[in-house]
């Protein structure tokens, strides 16, 4: 039974993944045509990401009870920039090597695994059985 929740949980942050991905593409190529920095626009695609993220994990895929949601979110956020760090180091090195969507796009890969083990044995722990 543990198996088919995890299952379930981890189809759900697959979905919301996706959606998170379609907002920070979206969001990175627009900045990226008004002219904002590579830097600037990686940080605030991102940064609309963690907001979908945080309500669609808390309510969805961790079903999240906590009352304190300012806290559980606080600790999200923290979690969320650790792995954003991380992949943006991979897009900066990647970008020395491959041209920018290229790089963008696999250094997006680098955030996803790492996002979800954080908030699995992070930022939802309570919700482990969720």
């Amino acid at each position: 039974m543990q198996i088919r929740q995890e299952a379930k949980q981890a189809v759900r942050y697959g979905a919301v993944g996706v959606l998170n991905t379609v907002i920070t593409a979206v969001v990175y190529y627009l900045l990226r045509k008004i002219d904002f920095s590579v830097d600037g626009a990686n940080l605030i695609s991102y940064e609309a990401g963690f907001l979908n993220s945080y309500v669609w994990n808390r309510l969805w895929v961790f079903q999240s009870h906590q009352r304190d949601w300012r806290k559980e979110g606080v600790v999200f956020w923290i979690g969320a920039h650790i792995c954003w760090a991380l992949q943006w180091l991979a897009f900066r090195l990647l970008l020395q090597f491959l041209p920018e969507a290229w790089a963008y796009g696999l250094g997006m890969c680098v955030y996803p695994v790492l996002n979800y083990l954080f908030n699995r044995f992070v930022t939802f722990q309570k919700n482990k059985n969720a």
